[in-house]
């Protein structure tokens, strides 16, 4: 009965994607081997395909080695899985840093083959090289198949308009205080003159009203 359980507890860790144990480490290289994969049959790649071979078999080799960590079988040590992890560790961020420098060159040397298909592969952040992809699809775009960088390219045209769109807007507002301001200066300004035609005109009166009284008592009235 307990050989049963083994066996029942390691057929259905076989059915997990990647192994639980340091899957911190262990997802990270076992998720991009498909993407690697995809890397391997590029022109531009070709120096770095034996590496990627290696890789790929090393890590197929490390996720049993893993399944059986899981299991518990104690066919495989945890520390010996984890050595194998790190060593992988180490040759993916080579490949990660190999096509990191092809990319760049790729961009340099006109390449949209290798720009397009890193881009769609997932192996750049199209973030990292925003204002040099969007120069290179202003450019190339119409020459070259840069299909992945439409959505991305969308996108910076929509943000230049909400960008643009802001700025008017600020505009419209200051536009609208100067407004503002003016018809209130010009309102100060009719307030003052109605008051000072008033004051005029109640001067004029008790003039008036002083020469009339002037006459009067010269009069004799």
């Amino acid at each position: 009965m307990k050989h049963f359980f083994i066996l029942l507890t390691l057929t259905l860790t076989l059915f997990a994607q990647t192994p639980k144990s340091f899957a911190a480490l262990g997802d990270v290289i076992y998720n991009d081997i498909s993407t690697f994969e995809k890397l391997k049959g590029l022109a531009s790649m070709q120096e770095f395909s034996g590496a990627i071979e290696s890789y790929v078999v090393a890590a197929d080799k490390a996720k049993k080695m893993g399944y059986s960590v899981d299991a518990k079988d104690g066919s495989v040590k945890a520390e010996d899985y984890l050595a194998a992890l790190r060593k992988l560790s180490v040759e993916h961020d080579a490949i990660v840093d190999n096509s990191t420098k092809r990319f760049s060159e790729a961009m340099h040397d006109e390449d949209g083959e290798t720009v397009n298909a890193m881009i769609n592969y997932g192996v750049i952040d199209t973030d990292d090289y925003k204002k040099d992809l969007v120069n290179y699809y202003e450019e190339f775009s119409e020459d070259q198949n840069l299909s992945s960088l439409d959505a991305f390219y969308a996108k910076h045209l929509a943000s230049l308009v909400k960008d643009t769109n802001k700025t008017l807007t600020q505009k419209q507002l200051e536009q609208r205080d100067n407004e503002e301001n003016i018809k209130r200066m010009r309102a100060h300004s009719e307030a003052k003159k109605t008051a000072f035609e008033k004051s005029v005109k109640d001067e004029q009166s008790r003039e008036k009203a002083k020469v009339l009284e002037t006459q009067k008592k010269e009069l004799g009235l």
